[in-house]
């Protein structure tokens, strides 16, 4: 093989690289929304004033605090990984925090917040669950519902989310337990 032939091989190598990694992050979210675990949790309002981001729903997800024995063994910005289940209204909730994946349970990768030594909780944030993309047009009305039915009650407004392994994807967005793109056709003009 001839030095240009080999070169022209690196570089075919080097481009399905780059083609690959984007290509397996696209299949993994779409193959997670088809097959993963479908979890349902409970939202708060968040203040969406940010002029650089994009457009999307700006979300905090529930719950912001897990009961754990060892509060003070955990570091702020900690990765966890929050083992899920139901409560008896079909919400998520984390059973418990762990600091590696288990196998063979629905987990998300979370990062721990402030520990309240008092209280034996720790708070959490949920990164990668924060945001519920839409359409330019359509996502300045959904933020300003969403804000409005999640100052209202607590069970207005959920998303669901799927998951599946370690990997976890936002599936809708309800209020009023109607996905948002129904509301929104629903409410148009009101």
């Amino acid at each position: 093989m001839n030095k240009r032939n080999l070169l022209l091989l690196g570089f075919a190598v080097v481009v399905a690289a780059q083609l690959a990694v984007p290509a397996w992050l696209i299949i993994e979210r779409e193959w997670t929304l088809r097959e993963g675990q479908v979890f349902k949790f409970k939202t708060r309002p968040v203040d969406p004033a940010d002029a650089f981001r994009g457009r999307y729903v700006w979300l905090g997800l529930e719950p912001t605090e897990v009961k754990v024995p060892d509060v003070n063994q955990w570091h702020y910005g900690q990765k966890a990984f929050a083992v899920l289940g139901t409560d008896s209204n079909g919400f998520a909730v984390v059973e418990r925090l762990e600091r590696e994946a288990p196998a063979g349970q629905p987990v998300v990768l979370v990062h721990a917040g402030w520990a309240d030594s008092k209280k034996g909780e720790l708070h959490l944030t949920w990164p990668g669950l924060d945001r519920f993309y839409m359409t330019e047009r359509k996502a300045p009305a959904a933020e300003a519902a969403y804000r409005a039915h999640s100052l209202r009650t607590n069970q207005a407004c959920h998303v669901t989310v799927r998951v599946r392994g370690r990997c976890a994807v936002i599936e809708n967005l309800f209020i009023e337990n109607q996905p948002i793109h129904a509301w929104l056709q629903e409410h148009k003009g009101k």
